[in-house]
């Protein structure tokens, strides 16, 4: 008898009983392998995006059961700043008004770095009168040359949004002119690394914004002035289905018409509570950007959707989803200044340059 005879006849009978061959036993092996692979599958990555989809088509279902009031009845009316503007027709690619090859050219948060804007719009080989620039806020602060952005940003006729370092350093110049004069900060550097809360807030006192509004010139405060927290693009044939372009700083709110979103949160949203769908400037709730792309895939026909074109989220960084599209990927702190480009066919890419540590 064999060693290997002998090792099998000690085994138990019942063990003997069920012994297979060895293709079956490597059929067995892979299927239990399928099996297990199945198995993490819908545990890792089926399971979570399923219960996502349900919550997301639960804040939906709230939704569509009423007009929604969050916006309208609680938001107080602005005078002193443009909510909502559109776009000059002329301006957008493959519009019978504009030029043949016209190029819409959408930049995230420049943060006074002049020389990465001027590198950007080289890189993408920017014509000024034909291509069309537009700044998705925060053109302004951190930065070495905030007049200087301003200043080649008016020169080439470019539009931007009202960002909440612009937000800021507007309420600064209002407060200088009118002569009142708030507590004065804490005497801190003014080059201090600036954390999480003083991006939100004012917490850190605004004598850097008051700083900042110094350091303009009335053009460039006026200039600011001119730009709407909302920039209603339009429609670029053959672009994303025919959704609409909207440019804003931070994000919006799904279902909510565009002349009735919160100005203040469209300057400073980072997430919304998927059940009371109220946007927050903090990261508890859900990323706004997924409910809103959701709720533009459940909603509408693909003619009546819009794509948000926005910056704001240098966490995050470059950020491209179906119906948005962040840009803000960290210029002033060493990353990259980011240009959304779409052409007159509606054909869309990112150019990017990199960019000098400032902070």
């Amino acid at each position: 008898m064999s060693e290997k005879d002998g090792f099998s006849a000690s085994l138990p009978s019942w063990i003997r009983q069920i012994s297979f061959p060895r293709r079956v036993q490597r059929y067995l092996l892979g299927y239990a392998v399928f099996l297990l692979a199945c198995w993490l599958t819908w545990l890792y990555y089926l399971q979570p995006a399923w219960a996502q989809e349900r919550l997301y088509d639960a804040s939906l279902a709230t939704l569509n059961e009423k007009e929604q009031s969050f916006g309208a009845n609680i938001r107080p009316e602005f005078t002193d700043m443009i909510h909502l503007k559109s776009l000059d027709v002329e301006l957008l690619p493959g519009s019978k008004k504009s030029k043949d090859d016209r190029r819409l050219i959408v930049v995230g948060d420049v943060h006074g770095c002049k020389d990465e804007l001027s590198k950007l719009l080289d890189k993408v080989k920017f014509v000024k009168g034909k291509d069309h620039l537009i700044l998705a806020g925060d053109m302004i602060a951190k930065g070495p040359d905030s007049r200087g952005v301003i200043d080649m940003a008016m020169d080439l006729g470019a539009d931007a949004v009202r960002g909440n370092w612009e937000d800021r350093t507007l309420l600064a110049h209002d407060s200088l002119v009118a002569k009142v004069h708030p507590l004065p900060g804490p005497q801190e550097d003014p080059n201090t690394k600036e954390d999480f809360l003083d991006e939100e807030s004012f917490s850190h006192g605004d004598y850097k914004d008051r700083a900042m509004a110094k350091e303009l010139d009335k053009k460039h405060i006026e200039w600011l002035q001119k730009c709407p927290v909302i920039l209603k693009v339009g429609g670029i044939a053959g672009f994303n289905g025919g959704s609409e372009i909207v440019v804003v700083h931070a994000g919006l709110a799904p279902g909510i018409d565009l002349d009735r979103q919160d100005p203040f949160l469209v300057m400073n949203m980072r997430s919304i509570d998927v059940m009371t769908r109220v946007p927050s400037e903090d990261r508890n709730g859900e990323p706004w950007e997924k409910l809103w792309n959701h709720h533009q895939s459940h909603t509408h026909p693909a003619a009546q959707r819009q794509t948000v074109i926005y910056g704001h989220d240098s966490k995050t960084g470059l950020n491209m989803n179906k119906y948005s599209k962040g840009l803000d990927s960290g210029c002033v702190k060493g990353g990259e200044l980011t240009a959304f480009v779409v052409d007159q066919n509606g054909k869309s890419k990112i150019v990017s340059v990199k960019c000098q540590n400032y902070k």
